[in-house]
């Protein structure tokens, strides 16, 4: 073992937050002397055990996957996770208060509600019908250049519900401040990204592919009917539009989120709902849905926030008492609402590109979602069942001819040994064919070697999903 010393790093001009670079230690290095015992070396005991107990500055990632979300506490378990995947990460020296964090977040809330006022108060009425338009125009046009190629066959399925919600929200006056919004950031990311007049940026894309994800999923479920998907294609379509106050040195940043900068971030529901709402006047329940998407099944852990009054991060006290009294009365009747939302907001998220990271294969995003779930906590198990047997049922149908990976070879082929070069001549020459599917993760598929140039077929082998679904993408 070489003997490298991992020392802490004072970052801030207090030393508010202590780096801890893990990444420096090679892969066979250790801070613990018996991980298993969770008993630190003898050289890291005195760096690390004070940490204990302390807070996470940031989220902390590894490979696009939340390991834990700023705020949490360090614990010897979550140090074994940083040690054996060689994470670096920051905790605050001095813990932070509820107190302090609150008036933080207050402080900012007062100025992005000073500048939603500003903002809707800028819209003239004569303006209004150009608005309109050129939103309606706009996402007309998005709604087939970004059209989700795996799923076309279902494309005038919901074609036809998103192309009502468009008509809804530009064309009745209640919806201007939504309209006016969606406008904002349709040029806000043209010119952030240098995007052409006509091309669709990542927000609208997202909103467009999140409805057509929650339509398709909806149709599969008894739970929705056609009035349903009226009101889903519109809450889906407007969910995000809160994103066009919040700053864009926070919306557009180009890197990992501070703590207070998320929680601005997550503001972004209440926003959407005052827009739609029309500044409150307006009560639906589509408006007070559109807040509720990031509603998980147990509400009391960080990722839950809404406008509700039962969540990890509230922002109830915003509403006005008679929209208070409303949500009340609606809240049953939206849960199925924004469970489905929940997942197909994170589905469409994962796999996607953003500035910020690289788009995740389906199966990489189908195991991040389930690990996320493993106690039911962020999604509700039905619904993602049924996101599960879509997947399979929608990119592993019968027939259907593939790649052979090195994952595959180094799984199903161990006992011919190939060496390097066979593996490359092998998979020059060879493909799988799926001859009997599944509905279940953890049940193979039924699959063929062949080579297609002889029309021989090599062998016959179970292939577990994943294989296939690592390889597999959202376009």
């Amino acid at each position: 073992m070489t003997d490298t010393t991992i020392k802490i790093k004072e970052e801030n001009k207090n030393g508010q937050l202590l780096y801890f670079p893990l990444s420096k230690l090679s892969l066979h290095e250790s801070i613990f002397e018996d991980a298993d015992q969770g008993i630190l070396t003898e050289k890291y005991d005195p760096i690390f055990a004070p940490v204990i107990g302390k807070q996470l500055a940031l989220n902390t990632y590894y490979d696009n996957e939340l390991i834990a979300s700023a705020n949490t506490p360090v614990t010897i378990q979550l140090l074994k996770i940083f040690d054996k995947l060689k994470i670096n990460f920051k905790v605050n020296n001095l813990s932070v208060t509820d107190e302090a964090k609150n008036y933080a977040l207050n402080v900012a809330m007062n100025q992005i509600i000073i500048s939603k006022k500003a903002f809707l108060d800028s819209i003239k009425k004569e303006d209004i019908p150009m608005i309109q338009g050129s939103v309606k125009s706009f996402i007309t046009n998005a709604l087939t250049e970004k059209k989700i190629n795996a799923f076309q066959d279902h494309y005038q399925q919901v074609k036809g519900y998103i192309e009502f919600a468009n008509s809804v929200i530009t064309s009745d006056e209640k919806y201007i401040g939504t309209a006016a919004a969606l406008k904002r950031l349709i040029e806000n990311e043209q010119q952030v990204f240098s995007l052409k007049k006509d091309e669709v940026g990542e927000t609208i894309e997202h909103c467009l592919k999140t409805a057509w994800i929650s339509l398709l999923l909806a149709v599969e479920l008894d739970d929705f009917d056609e009035i349903d998907y009226k009101k889903l294609s519109i809450i889906c379509l407007a969910h995000d539009c809160g994103k066009a106050l919040i700053p864009e040195e926070i919306i557009y940043k180009n890197g990992r989120l501070t703590e207070l900068e998320d929680d601005i971030m997550k503001s972004h529901v209440l926003l959407s709902y005052i827009l739609t709402s029309n500044n409150q006047q307006n009560l639906d329940f589509e408006h007070f849905v559109i807040a509720m998407h990031h509603i998980k099944e147990n509400k009391n852990i960080p990722q839950s926030y809404s406008i509700t009054n039962d969540t990890y991060i509230s922002f109830y006290d915003y509403l006005t008492p008679e929209a208070k009294h409303k949500i009340n009365e609606i809240y049953d009747d939206a849960r199925k609402y924004y469970r489905l939302m929940n997942i197909s907001d994170a589905f469409e998220a994962i796999t996607a590109e953003r500035v910020y990271k690289k788009p995740s294969s389906i199966g990489k995003t189908i195991d991040i979602m389930r690990n996320e779930n493993r106690a039911g906590e962020f999604f509700y198990p039905p619904y993602m069942d049924k996101l599960i047997e879509f997947v399979l049922k929608h990119f592993l149908p019968r027939n259907m001819i593939f790649k052979i990976s090195d994952e595959l070879l180094d799984t199903y082929f161990q006992k011919d040994k190939l060496l390097s070069s066979e593996k490359k001549a092998y998979q020059a020459t060879h493909r799988g064919v799926i001859i009997k599917t599944s509905s279940q993760l953890d049940k193979p598929l039924e699959c063929v070697i062949f080579n297609p140039k002889t029309k021989k077929t090599e062998r016959k082998i179970p292939v577990l999903p994943g294989f296939l679904l690592n390889y597999e993408y959202i376009s």
